[in-house]
């Protein structure tokens, strides 16, 4: 990451409410997100009306988008036209699929595929399409045309009426479909599966699917507060404490579950029972050569005791040296032997695999204990989860009552609930019509005053808002990156994010060497850290987890990372210092410079355990700064200049400060330089 990105990223603290901040869906909810769509594509693709018309499958598919989902959704549709139609209509249909996705595939930037009759025109106009190149062969007739046009409309109207369904899904505010559709989809969805499974039908048309139409029309037409008091909208439903009540006992089951595996795999593995004594490498060096020897029984039987004492002496220096001489074996021995040089041979290639078996043994032990302390990992993060949705939120009726009275004088018909978490921040979440009008900065003004803390915007949507307490400290910083003479990239890498929470982490990466591998092996550590560290995952366990992950990869493609990451809460200034292998990290406090420095190894050379890191409580107030660097900026152990220089920093620009430290004596410049100052400021 250039130095001109991480700048531009830190310095939007200072405007964190125009900030859009979405929690990043994790692997596991995006696979099964698609496999709904999968699901109910296939489900919905057996819909049938007129007997063999299906096109909801194809709409589903025009509903769905062009990325992950489109293409389960894809798969699902031809599956289900495929499966319940005959082979004519299946193949029609899923013909009518596949040319609906590759549209929105290919032409995904093209602005008008994004309006919301556009895809939807389009599925309907295949349908169509595949329909009359269908029937080209058997003649046409009123009847049958009749139908086609109204199988087209029909795929035009449910593809529209799905992507509301959809919405829930849909993370992208510019795609997500009118409130219109999201009023009609869920109800027109349920129909259209029902039909699936019970395909009751009058004259050849479904009587749910009559029913669909009519409940759909309603819904769109019947007015919000007649709606809202036939409970089909209005407030959203409480959330259910007995399903959370079952899902926090899932969680915790499975968390013991796989702590039992932990606790069991540590247990069950062992060393593999190899010779690992050096004594064995001398039975066997014997059993090769000596067996067929003629003086075998009196060096063996008759001289065991000499033979055994010549064998000992010489263990010390072989091993020592790595393989046996002449002369590390007793006079005696060596003259008595008629197979001498042929025995030292047969040693040394013992000796050989010796080392070998000693060297596998040593990575299945750490390959083993990796894999126990993942499932340790995993079972603590599944205890997490457990316990944080067993933690109520506490509501705020006080405040409750003060922003409903100052929305009632904005003349805003929105719903909202005041609480507070389990730090005691508040939290406001609303929903209306009048909702989008809550994030311009005028109204957040009058809503934190009624409140009276500061608020900011969480999570933004067409009619729902979500505000959290805006933190009270602020961080203006500044970076700077010079890459080794020579080098066409840094071997550096760095990034900055602040978590919903108000936790805000600065993270630097510096690879071994230089170039582009270097590149490569910092930036893979700083991305595997920020999806941990946006997870949720504690910064301890997230650089553990790290570490066991590049020591487990370096077997094959060698190289470690060091890692400096600064945790810092802008609502208390506590924060904490996590370094591997990480060059110094220097504290202001006035006109005072704080040094610190750890003995930990490098993320990928350390075992992954939690005591392989060192880490550092901070407390920072306002006027405090951080320097940052890798270690190319000092290289040697002498650090005088860049303290005294660093307390002389009035803090006014940090980026100065930053330019001027890694512009430093560049005759000295053997490795990549950066340097990261933040300045901690009292939000204004």
């Amino acid at each position: 990451m250039t130095a001109k990105t991480i700048y531009s990223k830190l310095n939007k603290l200072r405007h964190p409410s125009k900030q859009k901040e979405k929690p990043p869906a994790s692997t596991l909810v995006l696979a099964a997100e698609a496999g709904i769509h999968l699901l109910l594509a296939a489900v919905l693709a057996g819909a049938a009306i007129f007997e063999d018309s299906a096109p909801f499958g194809a709409a589903f598919v025009g509903a769905s988008g062009s990325g992950l989902y489109g293409g389960a959704a894809l798969v699902g549709a031809c599956f289900g036209s495929l499966a319940t139609l005959d082979f004519s209509s299946g193949l029609r249909y899923s013909s009518a699929a596949i040319l609906t996705f590759a549209i929105a595939f290919a032409f995904y930037d093209w602005k008008p595929l994004r309006r919301p009759w556009t895809m939807p025109a389009i599925a309907g106009m295949l349908v169509a399409f595949t329909g009359i190149i269908t029937q080209g062969s058997g003649g046409r007739d009123w009847t049958a045309a009749g139908r086609l046009l109204v199988e087209s409309a029909l795929t035009t109207a449910s593809c529209w009426a799905f992507r509301g369904a959809l919405a829930p899904m849909i993370r992208r505010k510019a795609d997500r479909p009118p409130a219109a559709a999201r009023r009609v989809g869920p109800l027109a969805l349920l129909c259209v599966c029902l039909t699936t499974i019970a395909p009751i039908k009058i004259f050849g048309i479904p009587m749910l699917g009559i029913t669909a139409v009519g409940a759909c029309a309603l819904t769109l037409l019947a007015p919000e507060r007649l709606l809202s008091w036939l409970g089909m909208w209005g407030r959203t439903a409480s959330a259910d404490p007995q399903g959370q009540r079952l899902v926090q006992q899932k969680l915790e089951q499975t968390a013991q579950a796989f702590r039992t595996l932990y606790d069991s795999l540590r247990s069950a593995f062992r060393s593999p029972e190899n010779d690992n004594d050096v004594a064995t490498v001398f039975d066997r060096a014997a059993g090769r050569q000596c067996r067929t020897c003629t003086l075998r029984d009196r060096c063996w039987k008759t001289d065991y005791n000499t033979t055994f004492n010549a064998l000992n002496d010489a263990t010390p220096a072989m091993v020592e040296r790595g393989r046996a001489e002449s002369v590390d074996f007793p006079r005696h021995f060596s003259d008595r032997c008629i197979h001498f040089p042929e025995f030292v041979a047969a040693v040394n290639e013992e000796l050989t695999a010796l080392f070998y078996r000693r060297q596998y043994n040593a990575r299945i032990r750490e390959s083993r204990a990796a894999v126990c302390r993942q499932y340790a990992q995993l079972s603590e993060l599944l205890g997490e989860a457990a316990a944080e949705l067993s933690r109520e939120l506490t509501p705020d009726p006080a405040a409750g009552r003060r922003l409903r009275q100052r929305l009632a004088e904005m003349k805003l018909e929105v719903r909202t609930c005041v609480y507070r978490d389990g730090r005691g921040l508040l939290r406001v979440e609303a929903e209306g019509p009048g909702c989008f009008s809550l994030t311009r900065p005028s109204r957040l003004d009058d809503l934190s005053s009624a409140l009276g803390v500061p608020m900011r915007v969480e999570l933004e949507g067409e009619e729902a808002v979500s505000l959290i307490q805006l933190e009270p400290l602020m961080a203006v910083a500044g970076v700077a990156a010079r890459k080794k003479s020579g080098e066409t990239v840094s071997g550096d890498a760095g990034t900055y994010f602040k978590r919903h929470d108000g936790k805000l982490y600065l993270l630097l990466c510096d690879g071994m060497g230089s170039g582009p591998e270097a590149n490569r092996e910092s930036t893979l550590a700083v991305r595997l850290l920020e999806q941990l560290l946006q997870a949720g995952v504690d910064a301890r366990r997230a650089l553990t987890t790290l570490s066991s992950a590049l020591a487990l990869r370096g077997e094959e493609t060698g190289g470690f990372t060091t890692v400096d990451l600064l945790q810092l809460d802008l609502f208390s200034g506590e924060g904490e210092l996590f370094k591997l292998g990480a060059a110094p990290t220097y504290i202001k406090k006035g006109d005072s410079v704080q040094r610190l420095s750890g003995k930990s190894l490098p993320a990928g050379l350390a075992e992954g355990e939690v005591s392989a890191l060192d880490q550092f409580s901070l407390r920072l107030a306002p006027g405090d700064c951080v320097l940052m660097a890798s270690d190319g900026v000092c290289s040697g152990p002498e650090d005088g200049w860049l303290r005294e220089r660093f307390a002389h920093f009035d803090g006014e620009s940090p980026k100065d400060l930053a330019r001027e430290l890694v512009t430093h004596d560049l005759k000295d410049a053997t490795d990549d330089r950066t340097a990261l100052v933040v300045r901690i400021d009292t939000r204004t």
